[in-house]
């Protein structure tokens, strides 16, 4: 067998050292050439993992926030509870709106009024029995006082509890204007003073009412106007009595304040920015009246020996009577306008109620156009 030649390592290099330069001689567009018809190395495939695999690990999505949820997301739970819908904002004029003309107004009031009513109908009955007062009077202050308990107990809407209020304390008080029932102390003026009486102390505090809790409805006006030109026949008698040297002391006082109180109730026609008072004077006008009926017992009472007289006494719970039934009449007849005008009323414009704005109201009157704060930033 033939061996192979042995060369030195020297040599070996520098052979292979010979080819590569050989190799590298080449022109570069022979190289050029050479490298194009190279196929394109091939590179491993990668398998495709998604982002929440990569992060965690597992296979399943990570949780992801319910602000930006995808349409292609999975249902809730079927036992998961729904989400409370969330209430419009209350915006600053409903507020305005539900203060200035709400839809029923002293709903609790006129159930308390309606219990004093029929506790004090009751103890002018029990009273009656007694013999304190005329015995005449049991059954129509035991028939007043049930009457009113029904209408204060009853689930009854808001208009059918102030139309029963109304029958309630009108009857008691027509009657004692005619010199009957419980309340006939209220009479002896003369019938036309007795009834036009009545308006002033029923009608004119519950337009003044209604004036007061409507401010921003002309229509309360109208009817303000029309309760006091109702009046005026009353207020004639008031002024007479006040100015009548001969009539006593204490009724001439208490018909001077009335009347005054009845000319008050002009400042109803102020601007819708105020209540005028409105609920003052009407209380005013009943409380000063039911009290000088309620000071003739004075002088029965005083005498010692007409300590117990019945009529005596009857002045008494004719001024008490007097003040409840005509102030339960008040409200009444107050929320009977409430009910009939109410949603009429909140079409009013509640932002003439506020008048000047606060901004401008701030402003110092000295500063001119140009020294105003926001004229600052217009540069």
């Amino acid at each position: 067998m033939r061996s192979s030649p042995s060369f030195p390592p020297g040599k070996i290099d520098n052979a292979e050292s010979g080819e590569t330069r050989a190799k590298t001689s080449e022109p570069p567009e022979a190289q050029r050439d050479t490298m194009s018809s190279r196929p394109p190395p091939s590179l491993p495939s990668i398998p495709r993992i998604a982002p929440w695999e990569q992060i965690g690990g597992g296979s399943e999505r990570p949780p992801m926030s319910m602000t930006t949820l995808p349409t292609d997301s999975a249902p809730p739970p079927p036992n998961s509870q729904p989400r409370a819908p969330v209430a419009p904002p209350v915006l600053a004029s409903d507020i305005l709106r539900e203060d200035v003309a709400p839809l029923a107004p002293a709903q609790r009031l006129i159930i308390l009024w309606l219990l004093l009513f029929s506790l004090a109908f009751g103890g002018a009955a029990l009273f009656s029995f007694l013999g304190i007062f005329p015995r005449a009077l049991f059954q129509a202050s035991a028939a007043t006082a049930v009457i009113a308990a029904f209408a204060a107990l009853l689930p009854v809407p808001y208009a059918v509890r102030a139309l029963l209020a109304v029958t309630a304390s009108l009857v008691p008080l027509v009657l004692g204007a005619q010199g009957e029932g419980p309340l006939a102390a209220m009479h002896g003026r003369g019938a036309l003073f007795d009834q036009a009486t009545l308006v002033a102390l029923t009608i004119l505090p519950g337009a003044l009412l209604f004036r007061s809790r409507y401010r921003a409805f002309k229509v309360a006006r109208v009817i303000l106007a029309l309760a006091l030109l109702a009046s005026i026949p009353a207020g004639v008698g008031f002024a007479l009595t006040a100015w009548d040297a001969t009539a006593p002391i204490v009724t001439r006082v208490a018909d001077g304040i009335v009347l005054l109180a009845v000319l008050g109730a002009g400042f109803g026609f102020m601007g819708a920015e105020t209540t005028a008072f409105g609920a003052f004077w009407g209380a005013l006008i009943v409380t000063t009246h039911a009290a000088g009926i309620g000071l003739r017992a004075s002088g029965w009472i005083a005498g010692g020996d007409a300590f117990f007289e019945p009529h005596a006494w009857s002045f008494l719970a004719g001024g008490v009577g007097e003040w409840v039934a005509a102030t339960l009449a008040a409200h009444a007849i107050f929320q009977l306008f409430a009910a009939l005008l109410g949603k009429w009323a909140r079409r009013v414009d509640v932002h003439q109620i506020v008048g000047i704005s606060a901004e401008t109201a701030s402003e110092p009157a000295h500063l001119g156009e140009d020294d105003r704060p926001e004229s600052l930033g217009d540069d």
